[in-house]
């Protein structure tokens, strides 16, 4: 057995080696070479998803899997540890590294295929090694990896002035949270006197002093990861400025498994959190499903709604895990699976849409079900998934978090979720009225379906949708529970299962709302895309959505406006001391000059004169003249 859990260890390297060597070696191929780098991607990717099932099954039959590579000697070492949690994240981020590898073939905006690739395979490695990671310092090392990764797949996405800005701003706002992070890691080390999670698990830290510090630090380092508000408005530009593939892997990859992920390890695993910072965290999870869900209501662009329900989903995730509940932590978990699931999906319907039309303006678009059929069928899975519809999976994981937050005592949570939901399907309905239905532009009647590298994956994930729906207890007994127990929770009773209670009723009402809305939109706007004006420029809500997209509530923009002035300032101390010291002696000078310059007559008895003033006001200063 102890051969068996060495060799079952050895497999640890794979989703972190191999995908970097393999990155390596992709920048020695020739630009030239067709489909080599493609072919080797797919295959490194699908050796480590292999890797990461052979992984999960022993984890959840056996025990944790622990590898240790020795550093600096004696003095340290980088320890990887997976338990049922990060074994289930590990086979999540392989599968969707392996589904992008794929998606990414007919991508055209992706840049140089070679960068590309390279980006997806870094990527592949910086994910699986912060979620396997036990040792904080190494995790903090793979987390700070994916800052530039972030920045590089945006900047290659275009030529554009406003890529580059997008990606600096990505830079900055991850970056900035990751010192943060890295400040409380350090705390953290000094408190409890080691970095390994699995020994500060086992004697909880608490919020007080130093540990409260900690804590906040390392929320905003997992609340930016996980793009919550306030710190998520580099989603919507990456959305504008980035390439569908990118955008598909943040909700499978980068941004909701890993934010998340750590937020869940945190809270739940090395911390104690107490009623305060829960209601902090459900806050937080609240104002996140309201705030984005309501920008992504009145979007054009299909990419830029997109990535605000994928904010407004992290709200959910958020308010589970900070109902403190084994069954609104399980939501929060379930709800980050399937998230990944539907918002990737999304994406690629978004990506194949772009692919064959050459636009993102969804008014500019319609009619595209029989042209884009395939499409147009994962759209409307993906989309009823993230609306809650039963029976898929979105159905299931937002129930969990409902009864989570009534568990919880603080309804008011739940009717903020319940808000969100009527929202989320009200704008799924405008989404795909003005892009699958209604009547075809001229310039898009020859649109064809797209490639199957595109159609497979999104296959795939609406097919996943589907089957975690009718079959969430698969997911929830097999990959969920198990994950809960690595956090320390236990369900009482069963988590999946369908109930026709209050719940499922209230869920009929938020369709018929939703439904309700959009046939009342549509009919005072006469334009499927028009349909939330109605809403968006109503009083109060027109002024206050025109100021959110100037950016006035934009912490980057704020931050940036004020670092503006504030350096404006300075700028003008400086040239005021500069004036003093410099330009204001020297033009007395030059004055000075010029007058006794004029007084330079030539005449022999004028210098005289003023030599005998000037030798008796000296001799008077000297003390005097003696007569």
């Amino acid at each position: 057995m102890n051969e068996l859990n060495s060799n079952i260890s050895n497999l640890v390297l794979i989703p972190l080696l191999l995908p970097l060597i393999s990155g390596v070696l992709l920048l020695l191929i020739s630009d030239k070479t067709k489909y080599l780098k493609e072919v080797l991607s797919f295959a490194v990717t699908g050796v480590s998803f292999a890797a990461s099932i052979v992984i999960l099954k022993f984890v959840l039959q056996s025990d944790n899997l622990q590898y240790h590579i020795k550093w600096l000697g004696n003095l340290s070492s980088i320890s990887f540890r997976i338990d049922q949690l990060s074994a289930f994240l590990l086979f999540g981020v392989s599968m969707f590294s392996l589904l992008l590898s794929l998606y990414g073939i007919s991508v055209k905006n992706r840049g140089s295929s070679k960068i590309f690739y390279f980006l997806l395979m870094l990527t592949q490695t910086a994910a699986a090694g912060s979620v396997i990671s036990d040792n904080l310092i190494s995790m903090l090392f793979f987390w700070e990896s994916m800052v530039v990764l972030l920045y590089v797949f945006v900047y290659i996405s275009g030529e554009t002035q406003a890529c580059k800005k997008t990606a600096l701003k990505t830079f900055l706002i991850n970056g900035i949270s990751d010192i943060a992070m890295m400040l409380g890691i350090i705390i953290i080390g000094y408190i409890s006197d080691t970095f390994l999670m699995s020994k500060i698990s086992q004697n909880k830290l608490i919020l007080s002093g130093w540990g409260t510090v900690a804590y906040v630090l390392l929320l905003i380092g997992a609340l930016t990861k996980a793009g919550a508000f306030p710190f998520h408005t580099w989603i919507p530009d990456a959305a504008l400025n980035s390439n569908a593939a990118f955008m598909a892997y943040i909700p499978a990859a980068i941004d909701k498994l890993l934010g998340i992920y750590f937020l869940a390890r945190i809270s739940l695993y090395i911390y104690q959190i107490n009623s305060t910072m829960q209601i902090i965290l459900m806050s937080i999870g609240a104002i996140t499903i309201l705030v984005a869900v309501m920008m992504a209501f009145i979007q054009n662009d299909y990419k830029r709604l997109l990535s605000y329900h994928a904010v407004s989903q992290t709200g959910y995730m958020i308010l589970g895990i900070g109902t403190l509940n084994p069954v609104g932590i399980a939501g929060g978990l379930f709800h980050m699976i399937n998230h990944a699931s539907y918002k990737s999906c999304l994406f690629m319907t978004a990506g194949a849409v772009e692919n064959q039309t050459q636009t993102n303006d969804i008014s500019k678009l319609g009619g595209l079900f029989s042209r884009m059929p395939i499409t147009a069928v994962c759209f409307i899975i993906a989309a009823a998934a993230i609306s809650g519809i039963a029976p898929l999976n979105g159905f299931f994981s937002k129930e969990l978090v409902y009864k989570g937050t009534i568990m919880s005592g603080y309804t008011i949570f739940f009717y903020a979720a319940e808000i969100g939901s009527i929202l989320t399907l009200a704008s799924f309905l405008k989404l795909g009225h003005s892009v699958f239905f209604g009547k075809t532009p001229e310039n898009l009647k020859d649109t064809k379906e797209a490639p199957y590298s595109m159609l497979i994956p999104m296959i795939a994930l609406a097919a996943i949708c589907v089957i975690f729906g009718f079959g969430a207890h698969l997911p929830i007994s097999k990959l969920i529970s198990p994950s809960l127990m690595a956090l320390g929770f236990v369900a009482d009773g069963e988590l999946s299962g369908f109930h026709f209670d209050n719940l499922f009723l209230l869920s009929l009402v938020v369709i018929i709302i939703a439904v309700s809305n959009h046939i009342l939109g549509f009919r005072l706007s006469g334009k499927a895309y028009k349909s939330s004006d109605h809403i968006h420029y109503a009083p109060v809500l027109h002024q206050t959505y025109d100021m959110a997209e100037k950016g006035y509530f934009d912490l980057y923009e704020i931050f940036r406006k004020i670092f503006s002035s504030f350096s404006s300032l300075l700028f003008k101390i400086d040239r005021f001391f500069d004036k003093l010291i410099d330009d204001i002696p020297v033009s007395i000078t030059l004055y000075v000059s010029d007058k006794v310059s004029k007084l330079h007559s030539g005449s022999y008895s004028l210098y005289m004169f003023f030599i005998f003033v000037f030798a008796t006001a000296y001799l008077i200063y000297l003390g005097g003249i003696k007569w």
